[in-house]
């Protein structure tokens, strides 16, 4: 199974890209509605059985706290080293090494792990 991803906003130009020619089904937020709230975000995503990509923590919140429903999250958390194109791919490394992990999940990419941690159950 590939994953059908929903980018956030926030999700940089070169990830999109890169996560695109690397074979994965992107939609961009920038390209649905520019400035929407991330609850909204969110529900694009989940209507879309999409998993989102993002860079904001506060997805988890809304995930994992205030259980809103999702298909999945990942996080990116790259600080540091390297422009965007060499973040991305770290970040297409990731996703694949997540594969279907990412569904049902909020992951954290970071430079040498990635973490997950199921969605509640009573999203799943």
């Amino acid at each position: 199974m590939t994953l059908k991803l929903y980018a956030d906003e926030d999700c940089p130009t070169p990830v999109v890209k890169a996560l695109r020619a690397a074979a994965y089904d992107v939609v961009a937020q920038q390209d649905v509605k520019r400035g929407a709230a991330d609850d909204d975000v969110l529900r694009l995503s989940a209507v879309a059985d999409r998993v989102l990509v993002t860079r904001d923590l506060g997805f988890g919140r809304l995930t994992v706290l205030d259980e809103l429903p999702a298909v999945g999250v990942i996080i990116i958390r790259l600080r540091g080293k390297g422009d965007w194109a060499t973040r991305a791919i770290r970040v297409v490394e990731a996703i694949n090494e997540l594969g279907s992990r990412a569904v049902g999940s909020v992951s954290t990419i970071d430079w040498h792990t990635t973490r997950v941690r199921p969605l509640p159950k009573k999203q799943q």
